[in-house]
Order: C-alpha cells, then sequence, then structure tokens
C-alpha cells in the first residue's frame, strides 16, 4: 500500500509548485539518473537508455531500467546512491517535495512541469535535446500529441477515473483530474470527465461530492492485477444503490499501470478505456 501511496501522489501533486529553473549541462551528459518512472519511460523511448545510469524507487518499465541501482524518490533522494552513479544530470518532475537544493549540490539539476499533455509533450521534447535525442523525442512528442488531442462529443458519457487500491472506499475518492494527461486521454477515448473542472489541489472527493457529481460510468484503475481487491472494490461501490453509474452496472476494475506513470505507456491507458467506453455502449 506505501507503494501505492506513493504512486498517487506523483499523479496528484506535481503541478503544485512553481517551476524550478533548469540547470543545463553544457553538452548531453553521458550519465543520467531519473528520479521519476514517467521521465525514465520516456528516456528509453527516445533510445536514451544507454546514458540512464540510475532510476527511481518507483520504476517497473521498462525491463532495462528494472536492472539498473534504485536511487530512491524526489521526495527521498539516495544521495550516496546518486553520488557514486556520478551523473552529468539529474532529472525529475517538478513539485513541492522536491529536494531541489540538496540534489543540485550533487550534480546539474533539470526539473520539469509534468502534469497536463502540453506539460508533457514540452517534456519529452526538453529531454531529447538535454540527452541528444531531439528527433526521437519530437516523433515521440507528435504522435500522443495528435492521438491524446481529440476531444469527446457533447454527448458523451460522464466518466469518473479513479485511481484505486484493495483498501479504497467511497468516502474518499483519488480521481483522474481534467486537467492531467490522464485525463486527456479519456477525453481521446471518447469520455467526458465527470468532474467538469481543473483541479489544482489534490484530485480526491468524499461520498457527498461523488453523489452529488453522479457519474454515469465509473472505472476504477488499479496499479496491478489483482483479483481479490477487484471483487472488493465492486462490492464497495454497489452500496450505493443511487449513483447512475451503479444504478445502469455501468461500473468496471481494470489492471493499469500506465495510469499511474505519466508516460508513453499513456497511449495503452487511452486503447483500454475506449474498449471500455465501446463495450458499456453495446450493452443494452
Amino acid at each position: 500500500m506505501l507503494r501505492l501511496a506513493g504512486l498517487v501522489l506523483l499523479v496528484a501533486v506535481t503541478a503544485h509548485a512553481a517551476s524550478p529553473r533548469c540547470q543545463q549541462p553544457a553538452t548531453p551528459p553521458q550519465r543520467v539518473v531519473s528520479l521519476t518512472p514517467a521521465i525514465t519511460e520516456t528516456l528509453f523511448a527516445i533510445e536514451a537508455g544507454p546514458q540512464v545510469a540510475g532510476v527511481s524507487d518507483y520504476c517497473v518499465d521498462p525491463p532495462e531500467a528494472m536492472k539498473l541501482p534504485r536511487l530512491g524518490t524526489t521526495m527521498a533522494p539516495n544521495y550516496q546512491g546518486i553520488a557514486r552513479a556520478t551523473p552529468g544530470l539529474i532529472l525529475a518532475e517538478e513539485g513541492m517535495h522536491v529536494r531541489a537544493p540538496e540534489l543540485r549540490a550533487l550534480a546539474p539539476t533539470c526539473l520539469l512541469p509534468w502534469t497536463t499533455l502540453d506539460d508533457v509533450l514540452g517534456g519529452m521534447r526538453e529531454l531529447g535535446r538535454l540527452t541528444g535525442h531531439a528527433a526521437a523525442a519530437d516523433d515521440l512528442a507528435d504522435l500522443l500529441g495528435a492521438r491524446l488531442s481529440a476531444k469527446p462529443p457533447a454527448t458523451a458519457p460522464r466518466v469518473l477515473l479513479v485511481l484505486a487500491s484493495e483498501d479504497a472506499t467511497v468516502d474518499d475518492v483519488w480521481f483522474i483530474q481534467r486537467n492531467s494527461i490522464q485525463g486527456s486521454a479519456l477525453g481521446a477515448a471518447g469520455g467526458r470527465n465527470a468532474v467538469d473542472e481543473d483541479v489544482t489541489g489534490f484530485p480526491r472527493m468524499n461520498r457527498q461530492r461523488l453523489l452529488k457529481i453522479a457519474p454515469d460510468i465509473v472505472i476504477l484503475l488499479l496499479p496491478k492485477p489483482d483479483p481479490g481487491a477487484a471483487q472488493k472494490l465492486l462490492a464497495a461501490w454497489k452500496q450505493l444503490p443511487t449513483l447512475p453509474a451503479v444504478r445502469a452496472n455501468r461500473i468496471a476494475v481494470i489492471d493499469a499501470p500506465e495510469a499511474f506513470v505519466s508516460g508513453p505507456r499513456i497511449l495503452t491507458l487511452m486503447d483500454r478505456l475506449s474498449a471500455e467506453l465501446r463495450r458499456f455502449a453495446a450493452t443494452p
């Protein structure tokens, strides 16, 4: 549960701080430390993987990254481990809990905005420029931008995406906000976000607000396959018979680790959400 809490926090709070200055090395570094999973996955996707000398404790993809030293997180860096890795550049998402002064004392550090679709696309292009892989980064950003910029029709169902865990309750719901890259994935998949406003604080709600929002569809996202957790979650949500999604039996649980990391795998999330929405549309 601690690992999930950390992942949810990464999804939820990275937009809370003003953007610190990016310290840029004069030439592309041969050794890079990445302290957030989305940046790690992006580095490997733009062919900068051989330059990565260490990664975040939360990294689970790609397999090559799993073989590298785990050097803590932006909130709790392993300073000694980072120093041993001798990076020419430290990369992370910006956020209120980032230990920026301490990281900058070890190596040039670049903290990138990484919340909205525009943030992520810009961050990908910046990673390409910093590491000497600008063309590959531009291609990746162009692909994501083209696929994730589509908007749902005005008549699309109102969908609540929930970041879930086995002990989650309907009294404390962590949701995907509209102004996040995951929110863009939902829109491109053909669903309107049930929370029809930009959220800058923690994306969470209590039971009262949930009942007021009254989503047409609820999709509960798990960070890994867990049939027991899925059954428990469905049972908890079905205790809300007045909720339109429950009344119409339009509630689903899917294992979607890509929802918890705002990297290139976000296209997988879009495709899976699209499939779920088509399934619900085909069900009377």
